[in-house]
């Protein structure tokens, strides 16, 4: 008795909680529901999140002067919005994926990739107002608020009003904040960064064109990967879908603000961001003529010709038409033999359906390695094992999934890439660049094919790239004695 008494309880409290949880928003002028995520405990959970942000994208960039002048940027900006009650922190994360968002609570992040494309201080103050957007207007508030109501239902409503805001008993974590907008909640996010861009005195139309670069950076994309017009799972554009349609709408609001005194400091920009590097960097391992090298941690290895490959904190994953070849870091205890930890910390002492256990030597490193048989992806597979001893208590470990009828010319080319995994000098490592931006003044008969030439990349779309770093629409020229960024290595 008592718990249907509650139940009914609680079906009849539910829409109270939801009305009284309703509020007006200032920075936007509608009212919408954010009680679940009340703003005195957005600092909390920002906090509690930050950190898993930074492993995920691999920490921040070691860099005081880039990331001291994002966060001037971003302060630039905080003094024009309507929510003074949010203390506001900016990172830059090392990663070259072109992505940005935001936490609650103010803790805002933009990548490496993010200030390689902008090709001004307003085209980055553009992206940093569209997600502070998101934060004055209590996107994340109210996403999680809805959710909670429409997916949990009225206990779990009743439970999350009592708990103190931590993130662990809301069930939030980051993959909240990672996930797609809506769509009137990114076009919200635009006209708010738009207003923001006016207030604090920058070009209002820098956030067009960011958008019109953003949609040329994702068709790139797709061609360097050789796919259809898609994008990735942790790039801006599947978060924050750009469409042609917000860059209409995102010039029209410009339009209602004066920008004809509006800045865009490019030059300053483009000196702050001469050096940085492009793509992976040498702090996480980087792709060269075939070859994944690690500068920072002193090895490489040459990856099947063809395979498609992906460089996480976590992990180096190359895949191919058949098989895949994942490469890992991993610790042991000193003094442990490589065949017992390969037997203990892979294996996990279960030794069913191994084959081929043994030890050896591999470019005067001791290895183990064997193999079982598995499901990997769906597919009926042999999965093969190879760990390198590094030293006392570090391995580097291969698995290399082969599924049934891999032929065996890549099978052969994924153990080669096992073989080749060697120790770099201390030459080599200084001799290893991965590639980095560096700016060059355009003279007198120079075009875009002329100034993209030299770009360290063996494909046919180094104009198309050139294009893109710069922001210059299809068919537009350079123009001589202007200030463009190529790629060097």
């Amino acid at each position: 008795m008592t718990n249907i008494t509650t139940f009914f309880k609680l079906i009849i409290f539910t829409p109270v909680v939801a009305l009284a949880a309703c509020s007006t928003n200032q920075a936007t002028g509608r009212s919408q529901f954010t009680g679940l995520m009340p703003a005195a405990q957005e600092a909390n959970i920002g906090a509690q999140e930050h950190q898993k942000v930074l492993a995920e994208f691999g920490g921040a960039m070691n860099n005081p002067k880039i990331q001291n002048y994002v966060t001037q940027v971003g302060q630039k900006i905080v003094p024009y919005t309507e929510r003074q009650d949010v203390n506001y922190t900016f990172t830059v994360l090392d990663s070259p994926v072109v992505n940005a968002f935001a936490l609650p609570g103010g803790y805002v992040y933009v990548t490496r990739g993010i200030l390689t494309l902008a090709d001004s201080e307003a085209e980055l103050a553009a992206v940093m107002a569209h997600e502070i957007g998101h934060v004055t207007a209590r996107h994340s508030a109210e996403r999680y608020s809805t959710s909670v109501v429409t997916g949990l239902g009225a206990s779990l409503i009743a439970a999350a009003i009592n708990v103190d805001g931590a993130s662990q008993a809301l069930g939030v974590g980051a993959n909240l904040y990672l996930s797609s907008y809506s769509r009137s909640q990114e076009h919200e996010a635009d006209n708010l960064g738009v207003r923001y861009l006016s207030r604090a005195g920058y070009d209002t139309l820098a956030m067009a064109d960011f958008l019109h670069s953003l949609e040329a950076s994702a068709a790139l994309e797709s061609k360097e990967r050789g796919e259809p017009a898609t994008t990735g799972a942790n790039s801006y554009f599947s978060t924050h879908p750009v469409t042609s349609e917000r860059v209409a709408q995102s010039t029209a609001e410009a339009q209602r603000y004066p920008s004809s005194n509006g800045s865009t400091n490019r030059v300053e920009y483009l000196r702050m961001v001469n050096g940085l590097e492009v793509g992976d960097s040498a702090s996480q391992g980087f792709i060269d003529n075939g070859m994944f090298i690690h500068p920072e941690l002193g090895f490489k290895f040459n990856i099947p010709a063809g395979y498609k490959t992906n460089n996480s904190p976590s992990a180096f994953v190359a895949q191919g038409a058949n098989g895949a070849l994942v490469f890992t870091a991993a610790q042991k205890q000193a003094g442990q033999s490589i065949d017992d930890f390969l037997r203990r910390n892979i294996l996990e002492g279960n030794m069913t359906g191994a084959r081929d256990f043994g030890t050896n030597q591999i470019n005067g490193m001791n290895t183990a390695s064997v193999e079982k048989t598995g499901v990997v992806n769906g597919k009926q597979s042999n999965v093969r094992f190879i760990v390198f001893e590094w030293d006392a208590t570090t391995v580097y470990q291969f698995a290399l999934a082969i599924p049934t009828n891999t032929p065996t010319a890549e099978i052969q080319a994924m153990q080669q890439s096992v073989f080749s995994f060697q120790r770099l000098s201390t030459t080599q490592k200084n001799s290893y660049r991965p590639k980095s931006l560096s700016m060059r003044v355009a003279k007198s008969g120079d075009t875009v094919q002329s100034m993209s030439a030299n770009f360290p990349y063996n494909d046919n779309l180094n104009a198309e790239r050139f294009r893109v770093y710069n922001g210059l629409n299809p068919g537009e020229q350079v123009i001589p004695q202007q200030v463009y960024k190529v790629i060097v290595q």
